[in-house]
């Protein structure tokens, strides 16, 4: 790996794991970067091998559950574009994240972790 990152170097092929129906591409956009930049920015600080993968990780579940939550049960799509940051943020909540792992308490914990992470990275732009 060289030194530079290119703009998809967390979040490479997520869109198409997380296809549920035609369409829902245009919100996995929206989405990507502001994982990107969250993962991008830990890598920067320094934040270890196992660290990154557990937020890269944390970070693909929170995203196919959105993707999940808006397609399945057939959110009405905004009249705005729609807003990564927005959906991402109403998603993690900032005291833990959604339930995804019900049934693994300790992959639970690591999706409410990366969401309180991710919820502060959003307000502040910094990890």
């Amino acid at each position: 790996m060289t030194g530079k990152l290119s703009n998809s170097m967390f979040t490479e092929g997520w869109d198409k794991s997380w296809h549920i129906v035609d369409g829902d591409e245009l919100l996995a956009k929206e989405l990507l970067p502001v994982f990107e930049k969250y993962l991008t920015a830990l890598h920067k600080k320094g934040a270890s091998k196992s660290t990154m993968n557990r937020h890269k990780n944390a970070c693909h579940a929170i995203g196919g559950y959105i993707i999940n939550q808006v397609f399945k049960y057939e959110w009405d799509e905004p009249e705005e574009p729609w807003n990564g940051e927005e959906i991402i943020f109403q998603c993690v909540f900032g005291i833990d994240g959604p339930l995804i792992h019900h049934d693994n308490l300790a992959l639970q914990k690591e999706v409410d972790a990366t969401s309180r992470k991710l919820y502060s990275f959003i307000l502040k732009g910094t990890v």
